[in-house]
């Protein structure tokens, strides 16, 4: 049935309710239909949603999502940086496996569909996933054998440690 907690509307949602609903109660008060049917995807290492995260799983159904190497949509996707393109499934099983043994754990893994189309620019591969790889894998590991924020030095072929902000600071320069 309709949903038991009903709001007041103002007036002109009232007015527009009863055109609706007719002699339901909800020509009356909001209160959401029968065959509303809400989806939604969350990514458990969200940290400041934890309180909200656990609301959720309390009061909905939900459903583990493991990721696939092999999905068929997210094996079309393409990273473009410069004029080189690599698969954003094959970046996946790298770096996540990276991800977990850096963090003992597979919350911060990166899903299938962490940027949901095929084509993948540089500005957008650098400001959501190197952004998210940086403040929550690599931060608290910068100064350790664990940050892979690292390049090589090509005048003395040295391993060089970097932080996001200097690698901006590099791309703006």
């Amino acid at each position: 049935g309709f949903s038991k907690y009903k709001v007041d509307p103002d007036a002109d949602l009232s007015e527009y309710l009863v055109g609706i609903f007719d002699k339901h109660d909800c020509a009356k008060k909001l209160c959401l239909p029968p065959n509303l049917i809400i989806l939604a995807t969350m990514n458990t290492s969200d940290q400041s949603l934890f309180p909200m995260d656990s609301a959720f799983k309390r009061r909905w159904s939900w459903k583990y999502v493991p990721i696939d190497y092999e999905h068929e949509d997210s094996s079309k996707f393409t990273i473009t940086i410069g004029d080189r393109s690599y698969s954003w499934n094959k970046f996946l099983q790298d770096v996540n496996e990276r991800i977990k043994t850096i963090t003992q754990s597979e919350d911060k893994q990166i899903g299938n569909f962490f940027i949901a189309h095929a084509d993948i620019k540089q500005d957008e591969f650098i400001n959501k996933v190197m952004f998210y790889l940086w403040n929550d894998v690599c931060k608290e590991n910068y100064h350790t054998e664990d940050n892979f924020f690292r390049t090589e030095d090509e005048s003395t072929e040295e391993e060089m440690e970097f932080s996001f902000g200097e690698m901006m600071a590099d791309k703006v320069n």
